[in-house]
């Protein structure tokens, strides 16, 4: 549960809305036959509909999925869904690859050291292997995880079910959800693409006019200069749009999760046999709207929706009083509402008043927080400090940070990359390699993270001679 916390702004400390919660959970285990397996639900301090299960039992749902629900049908449904991965040991999968990795790696550096590839410029055949391995893993898994995904989709309809929760109102509307979200984030990215590609053709045109105004002024070097800007805008902007699609297809390829629809449709068949399944039975509507009325609960939900407004827009006026009201009990030392009001005392300095202290501050209120102690207050305000050029204050904060979040392995990447720019790099390599010991998974993470500067320009120069070398045997250039 502490690595959950050391992700983005951790866990929400709202505890009448986790007990409702694990009361769920607990039906859940008990209808299927297990009500003493260990783990409970936490709430997710972020504002995508996002939810998640560990192997340790335990279930993660962030706080779109509370505040969107329309009914305990369907949040009974995301639950059972969740606990089938954990009930069907979809998580073995994880350490059979944190082997596989880990031996690819030690037989990596094995074959470097023989044959001195890790110096080697062009592509080899350790490169081979590696790709080979890697790109077999990737379809592997993402074949299992899909199966994975429909056998929870499965599970969790027929435990929600037999809990007497509607698959209209339960895991219909699940699914739906699920597709509305995605909907808009489409939306949302296309919106993003667009933006771009009209500064990439805007850019092109503003490169070509200067280039223009070096040249005598006249109305035919300008409109020659206009249209290769035109020209030059619309070539870079149509490559840009072949990268997104390319994108889009790669990680519809990779994804874990198969088509929403193509789920809905499945348990829609699997149900339809069954008419009184179908029937339209009352959604269960009065404990869900009595849990996110109780007052403790609400006050913390309005606060948090304050602060993400607060730091999706910090340079609007509004948002200082947004953020500031979002710090007031019952989360007046929440990582969201106190990371809001920093964002936007960064951006407003004058709001600071006079003694124009450092916004990051406020941020220690977090640390005193133990039920919701976040590593990213500990991150920014240590980085504040150190670009402050307050070195030993800043090592002090993440000396304190990581004591607390030593056993959460995705701190450590962070701390091992600030180790190295404050203590150096032989030291940054010392607390990678521990970082491998410990935590297999993040051998790769923590050993790039000790890398300097120097180190990863170097990487990239010859990464960039491999790639080149391989699109020249494929091309048959050479």
């Amino acid at each position: 549960m502490l690595n959950q916390r050391a992700r983005g702004f951790g866990l929400v400390n709202a505890p009448d809305m986790q007990r409702y919660l694990n009361a769920l959970y607990a039906r859940i285990k008990t209808k299927a036959g297990v009500p003493a397996w260990p783990g409970s639900v936490h709430i997710l301090a972020n504002e995508a509909l996002n939810a998640y299960a560990t192997g340790a039992g335990n279930i993660y749902v962030s706080l779109p999925w509370l505040t969107s629900a329309e009914s305990e049908d369907e949040l009974v449904a995301l639950l059972s869904h969740e606990f089938g991965h954990i009930y069907l040991h979809y998580h073995q999968l994880e350490g059979a690859v944190e082997d596989a990795n880990t031996a690819v790696g030690v037989m990596g550096i094995g074959m470097a050291l023989i044959k001195k590839t890790g110096q080697a410029a062009g592509w080899t055949q350790l490169d081979s292997l590696s790709t080979a391995y890697a790109v077999g893993r990737g379809l592997v898994t993402t074949v299992y995880s899909r199966s994975q995904e429909s056998a929870a989709d499965n599970f969790g309809l027929n435990l929600s079910m037999k809990l007497g929760y509607s698959y209209e109102h339960g895991t219909k509307a699940f699914l739906e959800r699920i597709a509305t979200w995605e909907e808009r984030n489409q939306k949302l990215d296309k919106e993003k693409e667009e933006q771009l590609l009209k500064a990439i053709k805007q850019q092109s045109m503003n490169d070509a006019m200067k280039t223009a105004a070096k040249q005598p002024n006249n109305a035919v070097s300008v409109s020659f200069a206009q249209s290769t800007g035109e020209i030059s805008g619309g070539i870079n902007s149509a490559m840009q749009q072949i990268g997104f699609e390319v994108n889009k297809a790669a990680a519809k390829l990779r994804s874990d999760h198969p088509e929403t629809t193509e789920r809905i449709d499945a348990l829609a068949s699997a149900v339809e046999p069954f008419p009184e399944i179908q029937a339209n039975t009352e959604p269960v509507i009065k404990p869900l709207r009595n849990a996110l009325q109780e007052k403790r609960t609400a006050a913390i939900l309005k606060n948090y929706a304050l602060a993400f407004k607060a730091i999706n827009a910090p340079k609007d006026p509004a948002s200082l009083i947004a953020a500031k009201n979002a710090t007031a009990a019952p989360t007046a030392t929440h990582a969201v509402p106190l990371f809001a009001l920093y964002s936007v005392l960064n951006e407003q300095p004058e709001a600071n008043g006079r003694k124009r202290a450092d916004p990051s501050q406020v941020l220690e209120a977090n640390f005193s927080s133990e039920p919701d102690r976040a590593w990213k207050a500990y991150l920014e305000r240590g980085s504040k400090l150190k670009d402050g050029r307050q070195t030993a204050a800043a090592k002090k904060v993440m000396e304190s940070g990581l004591a607390y979040f030593q056993t959460a392995e995705e701190a450590w990447p962070d701390a091992i990359r600030f180790q190295g720019e404050t203590k150096g790099w032989p030291e940054a390599k010392t607390m990678a390699a521990n970082c491998g010991k410990t935590f297999r998974r993040m051998s790769q993470r923590c050993t790039q993270a000790a890398a300097s500067p120097a180190e990863l320009a170097d990487v990239e120069k010859k990464n960039k001679a491999k790639t080149e070398q391989l699109a020249d045997k494929m091309f048959k250039k050479k």
